[in-house]
C-alpha cells in the first residue's frame, strides 16, 4: 500500500463510529441510488465505500468495459474501501495525488459545519496509463449527524471529454463555486519546512553530520527529523522518502 494511501486508510477506518443502524441504512440506500443513477447517465463507474465495515459497492457502466475491469457482474461488493482494480489502469502519480487530496479533504471536512458537508467534494483528473485519454474523478464524503464522522465515501468516475491537462485536483464548494486548489503549500501539514529542507539535502547526498553543520543544529536533531520524515511518509528508508517527496513535488 502506498504511504499516503496507508495514512488515509488509517484515518478513515479508525474513526469511532456510533451505532445508529436505521440512519446508516437510510444514508446507504440514498447513496446507492445516486450511484445507480450516475452510471446510467454518464456510462461511468461509481464506487460507494462503507468505512465502518471496510467494504465497497462497485457500480460499473461502459467505462468499465473500456478499461476491461469489474467484469464479473454489474454490481460488485469488494472487501476493501479501495478500488485497486481501477487504480491499476491509471497513472500511479495521479493516483498518489488523488489520495493526498482526499486526505486533505478528510482533514478539512472536520472544520466545516455539519450542514455544509454535502456542499463540498473533491475533483481529480487521472490519466489512463499508456493512453492519451484521462478520466475525471469526483468524490463526496457523507458524515454522521451525531458524531460528524465520515461514514461513506462516494467516488464517481467518467471520461474527461475535454481532455484538458490544466488541473490535477481541487476541493470544490458546489454551493458557491469556490475552489481550494491542490498545492504544495496546502500539503505542508505532512512535512515541515525544515523536514523538506533536510530531505532535499539527503537527496543531494549529504550525510547527517554535514547537514547538521550547514543548518547549525545537532546531529541528534537531524536524526530526529529523519525519523519523523520516515514515520510521516510511512516508508522504510530515506531513499524511499525522497522518491515519494519528489513525486509529490515537495522537494
Amino acid at each position: 500500500m502506498k504511504p499516503i494511501q496507508a495514512d488515509l486508510n488509517e484515518k478513515l477506518l479508525q474513526q469511532e463510529f456510533s451505532k445508529n443502524p436505521d440512519n446508516e441504512n437510510i444514508q446507504l440506500k440514498k447513496c446507492q441510488q445516486i450511484a445507480k443513477t450516475f452510471i446510467e447517465l454518464e456510462n461511468g463507474i461509481a464506487v460507494l465505500s462503507d468505512l465502518q465495515f471496510n467494504k465497497s459497492y462497485v457500480y460499473s457502466g461502459k467505462l468499465a468495459d473500456e478499461l476491461n475491469i469489474f467484469q464479473d457482474k454489474n454490481i460488485q461488493e469488494i472487501e476493501s474501501i479501495w478500488e485497486e482494480e481501477l487504480f491499476s489502469k491509471l497513472d500511479s502519480e495521479d493516483v498518489l495525488q488523488k489520495h493526498l487530496l482526499e486526505l486533505q479533504f478528510f482533514q478539512l471536512i472536520k472544520t466545516i459545519p455539519f450542514e455544509q458537508h454535502k456542499d463540498y467534494c473533491v475533483v481529480s483528473r487521472l490519466r489512463i496509463a499508456d493512453s492519451q485519454k484521462a478520466i475525471l474523478h469526483k468524490m463526496f464524503y457523507f458524515t454522521n449527524s451525531k458524531d460528524k464522522n465520515v461514514e461513506l465515501a462516494l467516488c464517481l468516475y467518467h471520461f474527461d471529454f475535454l481532455n484538458s491537462p490544466l488541473h490535477h485536483g481541487m476541493i470544490i464548494n458546489t454551493s458557491n463555486g469556490s475552489i481550494i486548489h491542490q498545492t504544495e503549500a496546502g500539503n505542508s501539514a505532512f512535512l515541515s519546512v525544515r523536514e523538506k529542507e533536510i530531505l532535499k539535502m539527503i537527496q543531494d547526498g549529504k550525510r547527517s553530520k554535514e547537514i547538521a553543520e550547514l543548518l547549525f543544529i545537532s546531529i541528534n536533531t537531524v536524526n530526529r527529523h529523519r525519523q519523523n520524515i520516515l514515520e510521516k511518509l510511512r516508508v522504510g528508508n530515506t531513499t524511499e522518502a525522497c522518491t515519494v517527496a519528489a513525486k509529490l513535488k515537495w522537494i
